[in-house]
């Protein structure tokens, strides 16, 4: 007895899970690449360093100006203490004391502009910095040292995390349909029970095991179906975005039914039969519905318990209460 269902098959495509544009924030010469095409990154890796000494300056300035700004704001903040006193002796008019008053609440406020343009000034120069964001493996650097970059440059370099990828394919509307009234039936179909694995492109299986992560809530009316997405893990990078696979899904506790070999399979007007070996070795014909193919074999899902001794070789000559004498080492074994 073997475990059988019949997988559903997609056609798929690999995607990434995580995937970065490296672009640059301020505008500068390119002063160094800090890493090789193709390496593998971490978080926080330095990616490459636009040229800081315009940008230093700059925050420079900034911070002599907050320091400009706030002695300006000292100095306002005495002279408004100092007429205080004078109009409380009634030696200043209350118009000369709101006039001072006033300077004081620009120079303070003109602090607070200055501070905003340091913190400014001070953001611009660490992104001369880029570091990675994600980990994961690094493409081509679109430029090279000593070219001018900037916001209105595009991509510098792409970072792709492939230590697990995601893989998207269609559900037909029909197939959908199916699956959800299996599932109200009481059918094993929650993404959770379900096997699913890849076939690559050169025909050999992916030896990792995914799962469901999404299928979408609405039917695509332009194309019929639903998009659905599956989790692999990646360990070794065989699986690139853009990547197509096959994916299949099967449900993991599927029926046990047993198999019998193709070649032990006979078929008539009335369906398929297998010829079984009896008591005394008298064969006898037995009707079996065929499910899934199996290997080599037919899953059979009526007509058979398992265990049986099925007649594998020289079929075509026997006939219903025929003796035959069996060979040694012929494979008669029921299916299993």
């Amino acid at each position: 007895m073997q475990q059988v269902s019949s997988p559903m098959r997609f056609t798929a495509r690999v995607e990434a899970i995580e995937a970065v544009d490296i672009r640059a924030r301020v505008t500068g010469f390119l002063h160094s690449i800090d890493f090789k095409d193709g390496q593998t990154v971490k978080i926080g890796d330095a990616l490459f360093e636009i040229e800081p000494d315009q940008l230093d300056a700059l925050a420079a300035s900034a911070r002599a100006q907050v320091a400009r700004a706030e002695a300006t704001r000292t100095s306002a903040e005495r002279t408004l203490a100092r007429n205080r006193d004078l109009f409380a002796r009634r030696t200043i008019s209350q118009a000369a004391l709101d006039e001072v008053q006033a300077a004081f609440d620009v120079a303070a406020a003109d602090v607070q502009v200055a501070e905003a343009s340091l913190r400014t000034a001070e953001l611009n120069l660490s992104y001369a910095r880029i570091t990675a964001p994600i980990a994961g493996d690094i493409g081509r650097a679109t430029f090279t040292a000593g070219n001018l970059v900037g916001p209105d440059s595009g991509s510098l370099v792409r970072i792709v995390s492939l230590d697990t990828v995601r893989v998207a394919f269609a559900l037909t509307e029909g197939l959908l349909v199916t699956i959800r009234q299996q599932q109200a039936s009481g059918s094993n179909l929650d993404p959770n029970t379900l096997k699913l694995s890849l076939r690559l492109a050169n025909g050999t299986d992916y030896d990792e095991r995914g799962r469901i992560e999404f299928v979408e809530t609405e039917i695509d009316p332009q194309t019929g179906t639903v998009a659905a997405r599956a989790v692999f893990p990646n360990p070794r990078h065989i699986l690139l975005p853009g990547q197509f696979v096959t994916l299949y899904v099967q449900q993991k506790d599927a029926p046990s039914l047993p198999v019998v070999p193709q070649t032990a399979v006979l078929q008539d007007r009335e369906g398929r039969f297998v010829y079984l070996l009896g008591k005394n070795n008298i064969v006898s014909q037995q009707r079996i519905d065929t499910g899934a193919r199996v290997g080599n074999g037919w899953a059979v899902t009526k007509g058979l318990e398992g265990g049986e001794q099925v007649v594998v070789q020289g079929i075509q000559r026997l006939a219903q209460g025929m003796t035959v004498q069996p060979s040694e080492g012929q494979p008669v074994g029921g299916g299993s």
